[in-house]
């Protein structure tokens, strides 16, 4: 992937999958928000849900792993489960050399607020679910179902 062109569109390997690779600047954030709104057979507004969600997994990605250095990427995958709901997938390159290898965002520790923002929070309040899979050391998927048709919530006092 190094050297190519980014962003760039890749095979999703099963139907109703869609996969593009970004790389670590703002403009490529802008582009993927972009992809995503037109893979989402939904009006703009309730596509909004599914940009706000994946624009924060990768920015957290981009942020917190060697994928925001110079070089890096994100692999982002957009996929189908229901007629109602769809995956996004957000895969990072890892921590970059030296990085101390923890998870306080995603591991619920006391302070991940602090360390995190409320990046995470949104995205708990946008989705029917989210987690990650991975493990220290190695790249690291976020993912979040989401129901696009789904009602807005009203805000949770944090």
């Amino acid at each position: 992937m190094r050297g190519s062109a980014l962003p760039q569109r890749v095979s999703g390997g099963r139907p109703g999958v869609r996969v593009a690779i970004f790389g670590p600047l703002p403009s490529q954030v802008r582009q993927m928000r972009a992809w995503c709104r037109k893979g989402v057979p939904v009006d703009p507004l309730r596509a909004l849900r599914v940009e706000v969600v994946a624009s924060e997994l990768v920015t957290n990605a981009l942020t917190h792993s060697a994928s925001g250095r110079a070089g890096g990427h994100v692999r982002v995958e957009m996929e189908r489960l229901t007629s109602r709901l769809l995956r996004i997938a957000v895969t990072d390159d890892g921590p970059w050399p030296g990085q101390e290898a923890r998870f306080p965002c995603l591991a619920g520790e006391e302070d991940a607020l602090a360390v995190c923002g409320r990046g995470l929070r949104l995205v708990e309040q946008l989705s029917t679910s989210w987690g990650w899979e991975g493990e220290p050391g190695r790249p690291l998927t976020v993912w979040a179902n989401l129901d696009p048709y789904a009602p807005v919530l009203a805000p949770v006092d944090a």
